[in-house]
């Protein structure tokens, strides 16, 4: 058990003595209490002990409550502080819970009222104690999870799932990643070209980790990041120590001469091959997934296919600014991110975001023939096994409303792509939405019909989910969202109108009525009369 540490403090012997000997008697939890007769006694007090909770008077000679307060805030944050005082003055009030107190007691409220603020006191710091563990194991758990995350975050930017922002010097503090965002920086992309056969997945992320050591010593004039990409492929980022842009040109060489020992060390000493792609010029943070996905675009076509291989983007025999516009266009476009998020808001309902979203898809690659045809019929493919998932296919090709969705030559413009693929969208979105009603009502007439069968019976929540399989704290969300009423209040009143028709209809006595809605006749009479303002006999009676 917890031990809290409580100071009472007054100017009033009196009242600090009083309150010593009622914490005292406290035994649910254990306490260790102190007195202070003055301000400046409690500050002695306060710089000895850790204090959890201070009970204060607010009028005290030489520094007030209020004062005493915000000393207590600066040097002791942590502390409750809860105020005493014989006067109920709006203003102390106003001004001491603005500044943090947790609650003002008048002291001719009684024990009660200050046990209660103590009890409140308690609670505030057991929960911040739980929320400190939580913060605390997630601290570790980031700890330990640092080198998975930074790796997801830096590929993220690779990929281009998230794009430059002002905030990523903060991510990146917050990560430990040690890249400053105002440097350019060299991406190397790198393919082990082949596994030795007898080598197990552990000997694989060893002999990874081996080669990224080759690296960073071979490239120790550089801050090198490295990272797994996938299987065989890998990327190394390097920033240059020097922030002058003239002395680029001579960083660059620098580091591909280091590529060079870098491929002829793992050769010689881990026996394998790598081949090696980067790029000439200075790569900005913005550029960085373009950038990437030339170099990976490089490193799989042409002189690229081969092994140990060593080039830049200008190995090709051209200018290293002249570059495939359709390929470069397509590739911005994050196809493959696009299609997923498109997904995601058809999954969500999000009609108005799919809409825009896909429209921007399909103009986007409008102008490039083989662009255009992979990003419809990746459109198409995804809605399609969407709807075969949701089983709706077959209602809707009833309708014939799928005729068009994998004919791209039925959509002369890609406008009229766009509203089909909006139109597939809604129509789905309104059958789920119907579905969904028609679900809802007929859990409402199930549960409905079990009230009405079951008035003398168990019907606390618990077993009402049972009866419509949901989960009771969900079941009670929306019944109140469905109808307007809580559970429990349509209960009640179908146990009264059945009572009502009871005492007006037979000559049952009045606990055999309770009984027949499951209530005990205490109770029943009570719910009765809070409902018609008359008791059960007074009712029978008016209407006899």
């Amino acid at each position: 058990m917890l031990m809290y540490k409580v100071l009472i403090i007054d100017n009033e012997p009196i009242i600090v003595d009083g309150l010593f000997d009622l914490f005292n008697e406290v035994e649910y939890v254990e306490l260790e209490v102190f007195k202070a007769y003055s301000a400046s006694e409690a500050m002695d007090r306060l710089s000895i002990s850790d204090i959890d909770i201070v009970f204060t008077d607010i009028h005290m000679p030489e520094m007030n409550g209020l004062e005493l307060q915000q000393h207590i805030k600066e040097h002791w944050p942590q502390c409750r502080l809860i105020f005493l005082s014989g006067f109920n003055e709006f203003s102390y009030v106003q001004t001491a819970m603005r500044n943090g107190g947790l609650d003002y007691v008048l002291k001719t409220e009684g024990d009660e009222r200050i046990l209660e603020a103590f009890d409140k006191a308690v609670a505030s710091i057991r929960e911040t104690a739980e929320k400190d563990r939580f913060i605390n194991e997630a601290k570790q758990e980031m700890y330990v999870a640092k080198p998975m995350l930074q790796k997801e975050y830096l590929i993220s930017l690779l990929d281009g799932d998230r794009a430059y922002s002002e905030m990523m010097q903060r991510r990146f503090a917050e990560l430990d990643i040690p890249l400053q965002t105002e440097l350019p920086l060299q991406l190397i992309v790198g393919r082990m070209d082949e596994w030795p056969e007898d080598y197990t997945a552990s000997d694989r992320i060893l002999l990874m980790f081996a080669l990224h050591n080759i690296a960073k010593e071979y490239l120790a004039f550089s801050l090198v990041i490295p990272i797994s990409y996938d299987r065989t492929k890998f990327v190394w980022l390097v920033q240059a120590k020097t922030i002058a842009t003239a002395e680029w040109e001579a960083a660059v060489n620098q580091i591909h001469e280091a590529l060079d020992a870098v491929q002829s060390t793992c050769k010689n000493l881990l026996k394998i091959t790598i081949s090696l792609v980067t790029h000439r010029d200075p790569c900005q943070w913005s550029e960085i997934s373009s950038v990437f996905a030339g170099l990976k675009r490089l490193l799989g076509r042409g002189l690229g296919l081969g092994k140990e291989i060593l080039l830049t983007d200008a190995s090709n025999g051209l200018p290293a600014a002249v570059k495939s516009p359709i390929a470069d266009h397509y590739m911005l476009q994050n196809h493959r991110k696009n299609v997923a998020l498109l997904e995601s808001h058809l999954e969500g309902g999000a009609i108005r975001e799919f809409s825009a979203l896909c429209r921007s898809m399909l103009q986007s690659a409008a102008f490039y023939h083989y662009a255009y045809t992979e990003t419809y019929y990746s459109i198409a493919t995804m809605a399609l096994s969407y709807l075969n998932r949701m089983e709706a296919t077959r209602n809707l090709l009833e309708r014939r409303d799928l005729d068009g969705l994998m004919r791209i030559e039925e959509h002369e413009t890609w406008e009229s792509a766009a509203r089909y693929f909006e139109g597939l969208a809604r129509l789905l979105f309104e059958r789920r939405q119907l579905e969904k009603e028609e679900n809802s009502h007929a859990i409402l007439d199930r549960l409905h019909q079990y009230i009405h069968d079951h008035l003398d019976d168990d019907l606390t929540l618990t077993k009402l989910s049972e009866v419509v399989y949901l989960n009771p704290s969900y079941l009670s969300r929306l019944y109140k969202q469905m109808t307007g009423q809580g559970l429990t209040e349509y209960i009640s009143e179908q146990r009264m109108d059945k009572a009502k028709a009871l005492l007006k209809q037979t000559a049952f006595k009045i606990h055999e009525i309770a009984r027949q809605v499951g209530l005990e006749v205490g109770y029943f009479i009570k719910l009765f009369k809070k409902h018609l303002n008359m008791t059960p006999q007074e009712y029978r009676e008016m209407e006899g």
